[in-house]
């Protein structure tokens, strides 16, 4: 055999080495499988029941889980682990999923226990946020950057930091939680319990109980919001730059205190509101100090709705050393 044939074959046998991994949000679970690169190679989707609870979450995922397990062994492929995005607060050094704001008993169940039982794999566990930019800094929109701080406007606010391509671990139980710095004090209560943080009037929901506290003449959603900014509506204006300075403030004090190279913004606003991104910029930039100014960069993020799952991948894939970049 020749030396070609010899790397062709050696690479053939990489590439059926794999990891699992796993996403629970707050409105979808994701089950996946990524190959020794980190490339996903299959996602499998279900929407979360609104009224659901943890155990019942859990069981889902790992039952896409198995299925994807048994049809890629079917196909000669082997597994080293598994990673797993998590809507919530992990306790890093016991890997417990102790709090979630939108769905209840992850407190009360050993996930990382379930996941080494089901699969007979080592099975890591990080915040979605943490994992989301982790995916973004090696493969999305901060791959060119050192330090990029990952933020999501969704149904919630979260964030997450990394540095030379690894999550930046300033705590046992994260960091980076942006959506919860107080913007408004008196402001919307928040599912944290407190009031006028950035999730609870920039979030979409949020948006919608910030035009409720402006005056609005009726509930309205983050989408009418948006699009009504767009149509040149004055009230929709209002609330939508409302938001737009609060979050701004958020972020200036992000880079007046981190200074990262760039911030990637995702979640529907960052993936399909680029211009909202541009306003987001130009409002954040006139509050950072003088001479970090300059530095700030806000970029839309490239991974859309696969990027927790595939932060899942990237994590699992690290702590086995197969990818350290």
């Amino acid at each position: 055999m020749s030396r070609n044939e010899e790397r062709t074959q050696t690479r053939a046998l990489l590439t059926k080495k794999g990891v699992l991994a796993f996403e629970s949000g707050g409105t979808k679970l994701v089950a996946g499988v990524a190959d020794s690169s980190g490339r996903l190679l299959e996602t499998r989707l279900c929407r979360r029941e609104p009224r659901a609870k943890a155990p019942a979450s859990l069981e889902r995922l790992i039952g896409m889980g198995e299925l994807l397990k048994r049809k890629y062994e079917s196909e000669g492929w082997s597994f080293g682990g598994a990673g797993f995005g998590f809507g919530g607060l992990v306790r890093r050094s016991t890997q417990e999923t102790f709090m979630c704001h939108h769905e209840e008993g992850w407190n009360e169940i050993d996930t990382g226990q379930a996941l080494r039982q089901k699969f007979g794999l080592p099975a890591w566990i990080e915040n979605d946020c943490k994992v989301a930019a982790l995916a973004e800094a090696q493969a999305g929109a901060g791959r060119d950057a050192r330090t990029v701080f990952y933020v999501t406007i969704g149904t919630g606010v979260g964030g997450g930091m990394v540095q030379d391509g690894r999550i930046m671990e300033m705590s046992d139980v994260g960091e980076a939680e942006i959506g919860h710095v107080i913007v408004l004090p008196q402001g919307p209560k928040c599912g944290c319990g407190m009031r006028g943080c950035v999730e609870a009037v920039c979030s979409g929901p949020g948006m919608s109980a910030l035009a409720a506290y402006m005056g609005a003449p009726r509930a309205m959603t983050s989408h009418e919001l948006f699009a009504g900014w767009s149509a040149g509506n004055q009230f929709a204006a209002r609330v939508v730059e409302k938001a737009a300075n609060l979050l701004g403030g958020a972020l200036a004090t992000v880079q007046t205190l981190v200074n990262p190279d760039v911030f990637v913004i995702g979640g529907g606003v960052g993936s399909n509101l680029p211009a909202y991104v541009e306003l987001l910029q130009r409002t954040a930039r006139q509050w950072v100090v003088p001479y970090f100014r300059d530095r700030l960069r806000l970029e839309c993020a490239e991974l859309r709705e696969q990027v927790v799952v595939h932060g899942a991948a990237l994590l699992a894939l690290q702590k086995l050393n197969w990818r350290t970049e």
